[in-house]
């Protein structure tokens, strides 16, 4: 049906563009509409093993472009693990803005526990060295579990 409707939309408007998604929507959202569009097309995956690759050979490209490239590079590569990542999520029904938003929640109160205890303590995280914040960081994932 979808892809009928599709068809059907793009033929009332052949100059209209497939991919007429609005750049004012958030990233995430605009890259797994992207995604599903050209899914519909059949410019997809065969499966999850494709997506999870793909992953991996854009992280492969980032970390090259980091040793080798300029800002611009870099910032590509960068948007292209991204992008792999929210086609990924795709596949694994995870709606990626959701995920995102609920890792950054994570971090903040692992975070917001670090510093308390660290304030418990006598304590400010700036005198504190890495590996001492990261034992807190430790205890509190134990606390979150």
């Amino acid at each position: 049906v979808n892809v009928n409707w599709e068809k059907i939309k793009h033929s009332e408007n052949e100059n209209r563009p497939r991919f007429d998604i609005p750049r004012e929507l958030p990233a995430l959202m605009r890259a797994e509409k992207v995604q599903k569009k050209a899914a519909e097309v059949g410019f997809d995956w065969p499966d999850i093993k494709g997506a999870w690759a793909k992953i991996h050979e854009e992280l492969e490209e980032l970390e090259a472009a980091f040793r080798t490239e300029a800002t611009p590079k870099v910032r590509e590569e960068v948007g292209d693990v991204l992008f792999a990542v929210v086609n990924t999520a795709r596949f694994l029904q995870v709606d990626p803005e959701e995920a995102l938003t609920r890792a950054i929640d994570k971090f903040v109160k692992r975070f917001n526990y670090i510093e308390t205890a660290a304030g418990q303590k006598g304590q400010v995280l700036e005198d504190m060295s890495l590996d001492e914040m990261d034992e807190l960081w430790n205890q509190a994932k134990k606390q979150s579990k």
